[in-house]
Formats: structure tokens, sequence, C-alpha cells
């Protein structure tokens, strides 16, 4: 059996980066990519395996669509899509704008149905087990203060991932969604570092420890795989438990 060929969006740090590195580890040919010049991901992913670095911005629909183009003339073909490209800009309720919404739906929504409509469009009529897996969040489910336009894209990839599955399922295409928790990445760094916050969190997560990126490249390369054939229209929230967890009556 060849290579599965992976085609994963904003995959240069973050979740992103560590979803490639497990499909890597795995034995998957890449296509990576970053709205800008990469920053030493291709040499590190390239020490494990055929790797691709197309740069393209994700939030616009030629974007969206070209990187997908791009990624399978570079490896053939494309047998799944990791749609992980995205972006928190929430400030308090007042102080939201319509650039802040545009933004932040054009690259956490828009660019995830485009570039899965490019990948459907590239699939051989034969292809075995192709399928696209859309990073949501635990904020898919549950809200927080003051990430109103954040939380309400995030749930809006929950029923795109729902409603992908239903309309592509004739096609024999999977559609799943990961949902992670908080992670320990570029984008959560300063948040972590405040005094106080990272004990407070971890006080609340029931594994007892914030997530790594590693964390969700395992489920990734899980959904994608065989085993997980019989699966689709699913979100698999990986959270430490957090989202199972009721808030605690007792002191701390």
């Amino acid at each position: 059996m060849s290579a599965p060929c992976v085609a994963i969006t904003g995959s240069t740090t973050g979740i992103g980066y560590g979803i490639a590195e497990a499909f890597a580890h795995a034995g998957a040919r890449l296509a990576i990519n970053s709205h800008v010049a990469d920053d030493g991901a291709l040499a590190r992913l390239s020490a494990l395996t055929e790797c691709h670095f197309i740069e393209a911005d994700i939030s616009t629909v030629a974007g969206a669509q070209g990187f997908v183009t791009a990624a399978r003339e570079k490896l053939g073909r494309l047998d799944t899509l990791v749609n992980n490209a995205g972006t928190f800009r929430d400030t308090a309720f007042d102080d939201l704008t319509e650039e802040v919404f545009e933004r932040t739906f054009n690259l956490n929504v828009k660019g995830y149905l485009f570039a899965a409509q490019a990948f459907v469009r590239q699939l051989a009529p034969d292809q075995d087990n192709p399928c696209i897996i859309c990073v949501g969040s635990t904020n898919s489910l549950a809200a927080e203060k003051n990430s109103v336009v954040y939380d309400t894209s995030k749930g809006a990839v929950l029923m795109l991932i729902r409603s992908l599955a239903v309309t592509l399922a004739a096609r024999g295409i999977r559609v799943n969604g990961l949902g992670p928790g908080i992670i320990e990445t570029p984008l959560t760094q300063a948040g972590l570092a405040r005094p106080g916050v990272r004990p407070t969190l971890e006080r609340q997560i029931p594994l007892g420890r914030v997530g790594l990126p590693a964390d969700i490249g395992g489920a990734a390369v899980f959904l994608a795989s065989p085993a997980a054939r019989y699966i689709t229209g699913q979100m698999l929230y990986v959270d430490g438990g957090i989202l199972a967890n009721q808030t605690s009556w007792e002191p701390s």
C-alpha cells in the first residue's frame, strides 16, 4: 500500500504542526501550509518524510482552493485534507468590529468550506478512504466570556462537519472534526504565562495538565486511518476531560 498523502492548512506551528508531525511519523507524505514564509517546519518534517511547503492565505477562496490544487500537484494525489488554519481575534463585546468578525469567519469557516470543496473535486472516483478533518474546539460546545466571535465560528465548524458528512457520505468521503481543549501553542503561551492561570486551568482539567499539539496529532492520524472507516460526522474532543467535568463546589 502506498503512503497516504495529506494536506494540512496552517501547519507550520502549534496544533497544525503537531498534526503534521504525527502524520509524518505514521509514514504519510505531506503538504504543509502557512500564509507567511516557512520558518523551519519544512526542514524538520522533511527529515521524517516527503514534505512540501505551500504558502497560501486560506482565508480567501482563491488561497484555500489554490493550496489544495498545489498540494495535489506536489504529491500526485490527496487522501486526507486537514482544515486547521484558524485565528482568535476577540476582544470585549462592546469593542467588536465587522473587521474582527469577517477576518475570523473568513479563516475559521469560509476557508474550511472552500478547501473541502477543492479537495472533493480532485478525488479519483475509486479513491480509497478519502477523508476531511476539521479542527474545531471545545468552544464549539462551551462558550467563554469575551469570545463571542470565536465561539460562534467554532460552533459553525461543528455544523459544517455534520453537514459535509451527510452531503458527502454517498461519495464515500468521511468528514470528522477534532475539538482541542486548552493546548499549549504560540497563540496560548502568553495567556498561560499570566500569574496563576496555568495552575487554575490544571485544577479544572480532569487529567491535570494543559494539552500538547502532539495530543491532537495522534487523534488526527486515527480519524484518517482505516480503523475509523465507519466514523463520520463526529467531533472528537481532545480536551483532557474538561467538557465532561461539572463545576466543582469543593473549595480549592
